[in-house]
C-alpha cells in the first residue's frame, strides 16, 4: 500500500517494504517460486531468521538440491529448536536422503512435540517402509491414516492436503496390498496341513473384513460388526443337541448351582455392563425394564482370559467347561463364559454379534416365571437344563417376565459347521489381526 508523505512524495509502507511479509503474501497465493526469492532476499539482512530458511530448504528439496537443503534446515532447527515443523521438515529431507533411521528418530522427536500432528506418523511409516520392515511400515501407515480420519482428516480429496495426496494414497495402497499377506501368512501352517481349498470360506471372509468384497448376507435380518464368514448356514436358531459336549453340560446344573449359591455368598458378582445405574445403561442402550432392573455376571473366562477367583471359587464349573472339544479359544476375544442372574423386569435390549463364526449358548440353571431369549423374531423360553444355541450376529434379546431371578450358564462355541481346518485357522487370524491393530495402536476391531 502506498501513502502520501508530508512533502507530497509517495513512500512505500513498512508492509510491502518486509520481504517476509510479502512472502508469505506470496505462499498464500501458492507462488512459491515469487515466494522464495522474496526469503532469500530476507535472507540477505536476516541470516538467522529461521522461517525463511526453512522455506527456502524446502524448495531446494524439491529440486533435488540436498545439500543446501540440509544446510539450511539444519540452521533452522538449531534456531529454534522449539519449532515441529521446522524438525518435520528435517525429517523428510532425512528420508530423501535414505537415511531412514535418523528420519524416524527426528519423526520421532516431533511426535512427542506435538502428538496431534497428523503427517509425522504418515512420514516415519515411509521410513520403516524404506528400512524394508514390512509389517512395522504397515502398522504404522495403519494408525496414521486411522489417527487423521478419527480427526476428520484425510478421508478424501477435500480433507486431505495436496500435498500430502499421493503419500496418503500411497499409505493406504500400502496397507491393502501388506494387510492381506500379512494375514493369510497367519494361516499358512493350516494352509500346509488341510490344503489351500479347506480355507476357503475363511479367505473370502478375510476379503470382506479387509472391504476387498462386499458381504452378501443371505438373510437380511444378519449383520457382522468384525468377521462374516460366508456359507454357513444362516440360521437364528441352533439346534443345541449339535453342538458338542453341551448336553453332558447342561445335566450338572444342580453341580454349578451348588458353586454359584457359594460365588454369590461372597458377594463375587459384578454388573455384567460394569454398572446397575438403569437411567445410564438405557442412555447406552444395553438394558431397560422395571426400577429392579439389572444383570449381575460371575465370571469364569472374559474375552479369552481366565478370572483368578473362577479357580477358587467355581472350580467344578470351570473343569467342565474347559473339556468342551469345540470351545472358542482366541486372545482378547473368547472364551466368553459367566454366570449370568437376570433380576425381574429385566429386558437386554436387542444388539448384533461381531462374527457368525461363534454360536452363543445359554444353560438355564434357575428359572422363576417365564425367561424368554428371543433372535430375529424366534423367541425361546428358558427351561432349566434345556441348551439355547443362536446366532448372535442376528439381532437378539432377553426378557425376564417372572416374579424372580433366573440363572443360566452362558458361553461360547464354534458354529457347528465350521470344520476342523477352519476352526484351526480361525483363531491364527483372529489373533493376528488384534495383534496387528495392537502394535498400530489402534483399538481391535472386536470385544464382546
Amino acid at each position: 500500500m502506498q501513502s502520501i508523505g508530508q512533502a507530497g512524495m509517495t513512500t512505500t509502507s513498512g508492509a510491502e517494504s518486509d520481504p517476509i511479509l510479502r512472502a508469505r503474501g506470496e505462499v498464500m497465493v501458492h507462488r512459491a517460486q515469487a515466494a522464495e526469492a522474496l526469503y532469500r532476499k530476507a535472507l540477505e539482512t536476516q541470516p538467522d531468521n529461521a522461517e525463511a530458511l526453512n522455506f527456502v530448504a524446502m524448495c531446494e528439496l524439491g529440486r533435488g538440491e540436498f545439500d543446501s537443503a540440509r544446510e539450511h534446515l539444519e540452521k533452522a532447527v538449531h534456531i529454534d529448536p522449539e519449532e515441529a515443523n521446522f524438525r518435520k521438515n528435517l525429517g523428510i529431507l532425512q528420508l530423501a536422503l535414505g537415511h531412514a533411521q535418523d528420519a524416524i528418530d527426528t519423526f520421532d522427536q516431533v511426535i512427542a512435540m506435538d502428538p496431534k500432528e497428523l503427517s509425522a506418523p504418515l512420514h516415519r511409516a515411509a521410513a520403516l517402509e524404506q528400512l524394508g520392515s514390512t509389517y512395522d511400515a504397515t502398522a504404522a501407515y495403519y494408525h496414521a491414516i486411522a489417527t487423521a480420519q478419527a480427526a476428520f482428516s484425510w478421508r478424501n480429496r477435500n480433507t486431505t492436503p495436496p500435498v500430502l495426496q499421493p503419500v496418503v494414497r500411497h499409505a493406504i495402497d500400502y496397507i491393502q496390498r501388506n494387510q492381506q499377506q500379512i494375514f493369510m501368512e497367519l494361516m499358512q501352517p493350516v494352509r500346509a496341513q488341510y490344503g489351500a481349498a479347506a480355507l476357503a470360506r475363511v479367505e473370502q471372509g478375510l476379503a470382506i473384513y479387509l472391504k476387498h468384497a462386499a458381504a452378501q448376507y443371505p438373510d437380511p435380518r444378519q449383520s457382522c460388526a468384525f468377521f462374516y464368514i460366508p456359507g454357513l448356514s444362516a440360521e437364528p436358531m441352533l439346534d443345541a443337541a449339535h453342538m458338542p459336549g453341551m448336553a453332558a453340560l447342561a445335566t450338572a446344573g444342580d453341580t454349578w448351582l451348588a458353586e454359584l449359591d457359594t460365588a454369590a455368598a461372597e458377594q463375587l458378582g459384578e454388573p455384567y455392563f460394569g454398572t446397575h445405574d438403569l437411567a445410564l445403561l438405557r442412555e447406552q442402550g444395553v438394558l431397560d425394564g422395571d426400577t429392579g432392573a439389572r444383570l449381575t455376571a460371575w465370571f469364569l473366562y472374559r474375552n479369552g482370559d481366565r478370572e483368578p477367583a473362577a479357580r477358587q471359587h467355581l472350580p467344578r464349573s470351570l473343569a467342565a467347561v474347559e473339556s468342551l472339544p469345540q470351545r472358542v479359544q482366541v486372545e482378547n476375544l473368547g472364551p466368553n463364559v459367566y454366570f449370568a442372574t437376570l433380576a425381574p423386569g429385566t429386558h437386554i435390549l436387542p444388539s448384533c454379534g461381531i462374527t457368525n463364526a461363534r454360536v452363543n449358548v445359554e444353560i438355564p440353571l434357575q428359572v422363576d416365571g417365564r425367561c424368554v431369549r428371543s433372535v430375529a423374531g424366534h423367541e425361546e423360553t428358558w427351561r432349566m437344563g434345556a441348551c439355547v444355541a443362536y446366532d448372535g450376529s442376528f439381532a437378539h434379546e432377553l426378557w425376564n417376565h417372572g416374579p424372580g431371578p433366573c440363572t443360566a450358564l452362558v458361553l461360547d462355541a464354534w458354529h457347528p459347521e465350521l470344520s476342523a481346518a477352519e476352526r484351526a485357522a480361525l483363531p491364527l487370524l483372529f489373533e493376528g489381526i488384534s495383534q496387528f491393530h495392537m502394535a498400530a495402536g489402534v483399538e481391535p476391531p472386536f470385544g464382546n
